[in-house]
């Protein structure tokens, strides 16, 4: 058995609880969706499409020199080495630089600092640039950097009946340690290969079902 590993769930599901993540991977019992996170999907779409053919460097002096290329693309990978596992999941954007390589860069809107932002977000990079040099139909595509780019809002400003609100975004390169991210993934194969883990006592979602289950 093969088990499809979703980029975005390393960043919170896998470190916050992984009672929870061998749930939703092995078992197919997925958390219930949230409001919150989908306005801020739509604000990323809606971002992402404004940018494609840019520079990024229009939208701000400090951000990376690269042509924003495609959005919000979906990518399937083979099986990653020494593991039963899969990447399945859609990166935000993928950049060429004016030499012809390629840039991954995912957005954020969030307010954090670099070590928590890098700590956090680095193996969901990781986890695109495998897919894309390792894809499970078409040609593979090399990836020669990857980062991050925060937005969060500072200042609003009411004009002509809209709230116009200002973010000034900042770019976390991530650098590659592959590695690094195919111990992770020998750790999650071997989660996934074993028995359900303990409900974690800081989880608000194992709290939930204990409580649930209690009642009835």
């Amino acid at each position: 058995m093969s088990y499809k590993l979703s980029p975005s769930d390393f960043g919170y599901l896998l470190g916050d609880c992984k009672h929870c993540y061998y749930s939703k991977v092995k078992l197919g019992l997925a958390l219930p969706s949230m409001p919150f996170p989908g306005i801020f999907a739509r604000m990323n779409s809606l971002l992402q499409s404004h940018i494609v053919g840019m520079n990024m460097r229009n939208i701000h002096p400090d951000l990376p020199d690269v042509i924003v290329e495609s959005q919000e693309g979906w990518l399937k990978s083979t099986i990653i080495p020494s593991s039963d596992c899969y990447i399945s999941g859609r990166f935000d954007i993928l950049c060429r630089t004016p030499s012809g390589e390629h840039t991954v860069i995912d957005f954020k809107i969030i307010d954090s600092t670099q070590e928590k932002i890098l700590q956090r977000y680095g193996s969901q990079l990781h986890a695109y640039k495998f897919a894309f040099e390792n894809p499970q139909e078409g040609e593979p595509r090399k990836v020669q950097h990857m980062g991050i780019v925060t937005l969060s809002p500072q200042s609003v400003e009411i004009k002509e009946g809209r709230a116009v609100f200002t973010s000034q975004p900042q770019y976390f390169e991530v650098k590659e340690d592959m590695q690094q991210f195919f111990r992770l993934i020998e750790e999650i194969s071997g989660l996934l290969s074993g028995v359900l883990p303990t409900a974690t006592s800081n989880c608000a979602w194992c709290k939930y079902k204990k409580l649930v289950r209690e009642q009835n």
